[in-house]
């Protein structure tokens, strides 16, 4: 019954068109140029071509564990690489902070600085003193009374002074006992004169060659008879005694010089000579 309507449908529209006149061969070629409409359901996709693109790829799995083997030893260091282009400059860096003067620095006060250079100023004098000095006695090898010159801080007129090489020999032309001729030489920084060679006694001789009575030596035999020895304590190693010298004639301990060069023992308790001192 389902098939019969639709064809009786048909039929009657064709009907319909006769008796309207219109050309049913003319319609049969509309409606081939007609597009064919589909009524039935959509068919499925087929396989994709040869030419087809695989699907996208899949999310990436989970890190495994790390396998069970030994690690392998350290191999050598490579070789150093070529070295580095220069990096550029760094930035400035802060300021620092500002230092301490070097008057902050100082320990000294400016009243101990004043009491130094004060005592620079007198060394600086006393030099200049010494200087004096000793230029006046370089100009004079035999020097007469009216030579002057310092010596252990004091001031003397010499009657005579003579150099040979490192010893000096001096003589205010005082005569004095043995005790207070050794005192007296002693304060002036020197000792009683005693030659030790024969250029030392030609100087001796010299200073007192017009003095015939006669200059201490510093040496005695009042330890040991016989037995001279040096104001020290050490033995004499140079003589020159006269013929016949010494002879502890009357107690004589101590030694003289004549003008001629030559020693003679005397008694030195209440004798007087000319004392020559050495430096």
């Amino acid at each position: 019954m389902h098939l019969h309507q639709p064809f009786k449908a048909l039929v009657l529209a064709v009907a319909l068109m006769m008796a309207s006149g219109v050309d049913i061969n003319k319609h049969q070629e509309n409606m081939n140029a007609c597009p064919v409409i589909q009524c039935c359901a959509p068919g499925t996709n087929g396989l994709p071509g040869r030419d087809g693109r695989d699907g996208k790829e899949g999310p990436k799995g989970e890190k495994g564990d790390q396998g069970a083997g030994l690690r392998g030893l350290q191999g050598f260091p490579g070789k150093a690489g070529p070295q580095g282009a220069k990096g550029d400059q760094g930035p400035q860096g802060e300021k620092g902070q500002k230092g301490e003067s070097a008057r902050e620095k100082s320990t000294l006060s400016d009243s101990a600085f004043d009491a130094l250079q004060r005592q620079v100023t007198a060394l600086e004098k006393n030099i200049q003193t010494l200087q004096a000095d000793v230029s006046r006695y370089q100009h004079c090898e035999i020097c007469l009374n009216d030579c002057i010159f310092g010596v252990g801080g004091r001031i003397f007129f010499l009657r005579w002074a003579k150099s040979v090489g490192k010893k000096t020999f001096m003589s205010m032309g005082t005569k004095d006992s043995f005790e207070n001729g050794k005192s007296l030489c002693a304060k002036a920084g020197g000792t009683l004169a005693c030659p030790r060679n024969q250029a030392e006694n030609t100087a001796l001789q010299e200073i007192m060659k017009k003095d015939s009575e006669g200059a201490y030596l510093g040496m005695s035999d009042v330890q040991i008879e016989g037995q001279f020895v040096y104001l020290n304590g050490e033995p004499v190693t140079y003589t020159n005694w006269e013929t016949g010298e010494p002879n502890n004639a009357k107690n004589e301990d101590c030694v003289i010089m004549y003008s001629n060069g030559k020693w003679n023992d005397m008694d030195c308790s209440n004798s007087e000579a000319l004392i020559i001192c050495e430096f």
